[in-house]
C-alpha cells in the first residue's frame, strides 16, 4: 500500500529571501492519497502565529489577524500534523518553501526531527518541470493542462490547494486508480486525433473573458523581462503583441517587498487604462466579484461552514 499525502501551507509571509524570517505558518492542509485514490481523509488546521499577518500575504490567501485570534497555538496541533504525515510521500508543490516553514516549527519546538525526518518529500514543481517541458508549472497552468477544475480558486487556501494539487499529481502521473477499468482496458482505449486538414471554426470571444484576458496577460507580461537593447532600459511584455511591452520593474536593492508590490500595482493601472476602457474594467470588476463570491460559498461548502 502506498500512502502520499498533499500538502500545502499559508504563511505570515516570508523575508526578502524567501525563507521563513520571522514569519509563521497559519494553516496546514493535508489530503490523503492511498494506492493512486483519493481517500476523503484530510487534515486541516489553522494556527495563531503570534505575530501580524503581512499585508501581502493577506492579499494572497485572505486569512486575517481577526480570524486566528482564537486559534490554537502551532504546538497544540503539532501532533496531529505530525502523525498525518509520518511515513509517507508528501508531495507538495514548489517543496522548499513549505518544508522551510515546517522545519521552522519543529526546531521551535525543540524536536529532533525535520520533515524529511518524518516523509519522504516530492517537488511537484520539479515533477512538472520534467513532465511538461516548454510549460508554466505553477498549479493554475497545470490545471489548465491536465483539466482539472480550478474555477473555484480565486484566492489561495492551504486545503484548497492541497486538494487541487491532489489531483493535478494524478492527472499528471497517469490518472487516479480505475474503478471501473483494468490496467490493460485502460491502455487499450484509443485516442481520438483531428483528421489530417480539418480546421476547428475561428469562434469570437465574450467580451468579459476577453476582459479577464487581457488582466491575466498584462500580470504575466510585467514578470517576463524581453531582451534588454544595448543603451537602453529593460523593458517586459509579451511576445504574442507589443501591446503589453512596458518597463520591467526591477526590485531595488533596499527596496521593501511592500514598496516593490506596489509599484507593480500602480504599473498595471496604468496599463488597464490603456487596454480596458471604464465599462470594461467595470465589466472585469463584477466579474472578479461574482468569482470571488462564487469561491467563498463552495469552500464554505466544503469546510462545512454552511448547512
Amino acid at each position: 500500500m502506498k500512502r502520499q499525502v498533499a500538502l500545502d501551507t499559508e504563511t505570515t509571509g516570508k523575508s526578502d529571501d524567501g525563507t521563513p524570517g520571522e514569519h509563521r505558518i497559519i494553516e496546514v492542509g493535508c489530503v490523503e492519497i492511498i494506492d493512486r485514490k483519493i481517500t476523503g481523509r484530510q487534515l486541516q488546521l489553522y494556527v495563531n502565529p503570534e505575530r501580524p499577518v503581512d499585508e501581502e500575504a493577506y492579499e494572497v490567501h485572505g486569512i486575517s489577524n481577526e480570524f486566528l485570534a482564537d486559534k490554537p497555538k502551532f504546538a497544540e496541533v503539532a501532533d496531529q500534523l505530525i502523525d498525518f504525515i509520518r511515513g509517507s510521500e508528501l508531495l507538495i508543490h514548489n517543496a522548499k518553501f513549505d518544508v522551510s516553514f515546517m522545519d521552522k516549527e519543529w526546531q521551535l519546538l525543540n524536536l529532533n526531527e525535520t520533515t524529511t525526518d518524518m516523509a519522504q518529500v516530492t517537488d511537484t514543481v520539479s515533477l512538472a518541470m520534467k513532465l511538461c517541458p516548454g510549460h508554466q508549472v505553477n498549479l493554475d497552468n497545470l490545471c489548465n493542462l491536465y483539466d482539472v477544475d480550478r474555477s473555484a480558486r480565486t484566492i489561495h487556501g492551504a486545503l484548497l490547494d492541497a486538494q487541487i494539487l491532489a489531483e493535478v499529481y494524478l492527472a499528471m502521473t497517469g490518472g487516479q486508480g480505475s474503478l471501473e477499468f483494468s490496467d490493460a482496458q485502460a491502455k487499450a482505449k484509443k485516442v481520438w486525433q483531428r483528421p489530417n486538414g480539418a480546421k476547428l471554426p475561428l469562434m469570437q470571444v465574450e467580451d468579459e473573458m476577453m476582459c479577464v484576458h487581457i488582466d491575466k496577460m498584462i500580470s504575466l507580461s510585467q514578470a517576463r523581462p524581453l531582451v534588454k537593447k544595448e543603451g537602453e532600459p529593460p523593458m517586459a511584455g509579451s511576445t504574442w503583441s507589443h501591446d503589453y511591452d512596458m518597463p520591467y520593474l526591477e526590485k531595488g536593492e533596499d527596496e521593501s517587498k511592500g514598496d516593490y508590490k506596489k509599484r507593480l500595482k500602480e504599473q498595471k493601472l496604468e496599463m488597464m487604462d490603456k487596454l480596458l476602457n471604464k465599462e470594461q474594467q467595470e465589466m472585469l470588476k463584477a466579474y472578479q466579484e461574482r468569482e470571488q463570491k462564487a469561491y467563498k460559498e463552495w469552500e464554505d461548502r466544503v469546510l462545512g461552514n454552511t448547512k
